[in-house]
């Protein structure tokens, strides 16, 4: 019983996380580290540049997703260390623990949201297809699950220690 509310309570976070970056229904599951360098390999062959008057290239999506990709794994260890921090005074309320986890993945969210405005930017400077757009926001998309993934994880296991008698306060509460 208690895996089952909280597998529940995880697919909740999940889905909101993905909501969160106004997730493309792709749900990253099965990246790996080799076909996150594949997906980098092929981005430095499709990037779109934005140029000056000069002609001097300036930003490219590539550009973009690597700034972005570098602040969302700079942030991931700092947050999930202020999850671990907060959840103690709280280690016995699974939804406050739940409420704690979303936060810290929203932050992370809050970084994903701001590449992909960049990138649509991007796209109407350059006048570039939606399909080129959505393809490297999706990139950034899946690096923002892969680090979420992180903060959740650090949820369940803090999740996973709490009483069936604390699971099943939490459950009425939420009748």
């Amino acid at each position: 019983m208690k895996k089952k509310i909280t597998t529940i309570v995880l697919a909740g976070i999940m889905a909101f996380a993905i909501a969160a970056c106004g997730g493309t229904g792709d749900d990253g599951a099965g990246d790996t580290s080799a076909q996150a360098e594949n997906n980098t390999v092929q981005a430095t062959t499709e990037e779109s540049v934005t140029t000056t008057e000069e002609g001097v290239a300036t930003t490219t999506y590539q550009d973009i997703l690597d700034e972005y990709t570098k602040q969302i794994q700079e942030a991931t260890p700092t947050l999930v260390e202020e999850y671990n921090a907060e959840s103690e005074e709280i280690a016995d309320d699974i939804n406050a623990l739940a409420e704690l986890s979303n936060s810290k993945v929203e932050e992370l969210a809050t970084i994903c949201n701001d590449g992909v405005e960049e990138m649509a930017s991007l796209m109407t400077q350059n006048g570039d297809e939606y399909e080129t757009y959505e393809e490297w926001a999706g990139k950034l998309q899946d690096v923002y699950m892969e680090y979420a993934a992180q903060i959740t994880d650090t949820y369940t296991s803090s999740a996973t220690d709490i009483s069936t008698d604390d699971l099943m306060d939490a459950m009425e509460e939420l009748q």
